[in-house]
């Protein structure tokens, strides 16, 4: 079957802008990738149009959109893409790999999943073109695929246009649900703060302390909520180094009187807060009654990965000091001490705080997990 060159199509150009007003009215993802799939069966007679659709991290087929056969595209959303270099040529097609074939039923290159869901839907020859980001980011693929013979000569335009209309449907759909994220994120994070500066208030005030005690001490909780928000505001794991000298630092009146170990390590933006509350709490205590108020104590913070006896990866973080004035554990439980017990729950962290006489230590152990956090690229386990 002879097709003419796509670039002499009267009614192209049209189309195209059809589609380009579509995406800028907002018009949902599914209605614009119908759109495209239509143009392309409209100037190539005989084909059926679709595009894959990845999910962010490139694994699965988030969706699939191909208007003349929806059974078709309900099979391939949901299953595991698969890298091309697997040995199979479906993940290739479907993934966003420039690939053909001349008979996909019988190609063996394609893993039997794969025969046998275009022998079913009667497809023979398919081609697909990757549908990309502007940064070149694989986002699916667009593919042509028919039950008859291929036209000849093949209509290369009209694929790279339609991949190209394609890709910037899914950037801008994925654009809004990122910008949603964030806001929905925001609004998450402003109630999560206020709800922490009103029951730091109301535990301070609790503590039997001076107005001036009292201002000092929740001046110093909110001033580490703020360090520990800054640090959020970048939307990106904090170095755990990085944050325990931000927060103990200044509470650090002699050279070397903290010392921090460990091997570079991420805070998940969940456990940021937690982390930098638990370390001020410590960092307060240690200068009005610990180590910190001596100018022979030091502060020793450290933590590590290790494996349990049952193999799952775990994080133990410590806090311990010496050489500051003998420890007496206290008669009640104040905020500080319950803060410090609870923080890292949401982790399943297990928190022991422990009032030795040589100086007060502080652990927790938690399973590795993206809520805590994970060790740096080029660190080893």
């Amino acid at each position: 079957m002879n097709h003419p060159q796509a670039g002499q199509e009267p009614g192209l150009l049209a189309r195209q802008v059809d589609v380009l007003e579509l995406i800028a009215r907002d018009s949902t993802v599914d209605t614009i990738l119908e759109k495209v799939c239509r143009m392309a069966e409209e100037f190539v007679p005989g084909s059926l149009a679709g595009v894959t659709i990845l999910d962010r991290a490139g694994v699965k087929f988030e969706g699939c959109v191909m208007p003349s056969a929806p059974t078709y595209a309900a099979a391939i959303a949901g299953i595991e893409a698969g890298p091309p270099h697997a040995g199979t040529c479906a993940a290739a097609v479907y993934s966003g790999m420039p690939v053909s074939s001349d008979d996909v039923a019988t190609d063996e290159r394609f893993d039997p999943l794969w025969r046998r869901l275009n022998a079913e839907h009667g497809v023979r020859r398919i081609k697909s073109r990757p549908v990309k980001s502007v940064d070149g980011r694989a986002l699916g693929s667009f593919f042509i695929a028919f039950t008859t013979e291929a036209p000849s000569p093949w209509p290369e335009e009209i694929e790279v246009t339609c991949a190209r209309l394609a890709g910037f449907a899914l950037e801008r759909h994925r654009m809004a649900e990122r910008n949603r994220l964030i806001v929905g994120e925001m609004q998450h994070r402003l109630k999560n703060l206020f709800a922490s500066v009103l029951s730091i208030a109301a535990q301070t005030s609790q503590s039997g302390q001076t107005s001036a005690e009292f201002t000092k001490a929740f001046e110093g909780r909110v001033l580490a909520l703020a360090a520990a928000h800054d640090l959020l505001s970048q939307d990106e794991a904090a170095d755990l180094a990085q944050l325990t000298r931000r927060i103990v630092g200044p509470f650090a009146g002699a050279t070397g009187a903290v010392e921090i170990s460990g091997k570079p390590f991420k805070v998940a933006p969940s456990s940021v807060v937690p982390f930098s509350l638990v370390l001020h709490e410590l960092a307060t205590n240690a200068a009005k009654y610990g180590a910190l108020s001596s100018a022979q104590g030091k502060a020793r913070i450290s933590w590590k990965y290790y494996r349990a006896a049952t193999g799952e990866r775990r994080f133990k973080f410590k806090w311990e000091e010496s050489g500051g004035p003998s420890v007496v554990p206290p008669r009640r439980s104040g905020f500080g001490t319950i803060l410090m017990k609870r923080a890292f729950a949401d982790v399943e962290g297990q928190s022991r705080l422990t009032h030795a006489p040589e100086g007060l230590r502080y652990r927790v152990d938690a399973p590795v997990s993206g809520r805590l956090g994970r060790l740096q690229e080029g660190a080893a386990d």
